[in-house]
């Protein structure tokens, strides 16, 4: 695979991590305001999509990392 190839690819990882915790933000805020659960039902549905949310904020972060590691290496085929 070529260098632009694996960038790309990995560009796009970035932007499905984006994707995903604005879903996920989403879907909070329509479980916390609109769902009618009661609050400890709630609770553990808010903690469990926080830690998709933080999970998500790492991959990105790994991710970006990642894509400047390549951009600074000279080789250009992986």
């Amino acid at each position: 695979m070529k260098k632009e190839q694996l960038l790309k690819h990995c560009h796009e990882a970035v932007k499905t991590e984006e994707t995903a915790t604005t879903v996920y933000l989403k879907h909070l805020s329509a479980i916390v305001f609109r769902s009618g659960l009661p609050k400890p039902d709630i609770a553990k549905i808010k903690d469990t999509i926080e830690f998709l949310i933080a999970m998500n904020t790492r991959h990105k972060e790994l991710m970006q990392s990642l894509i400047n590691r390549i951009q600074e290496e000279d080789i250009d085929v992986y």
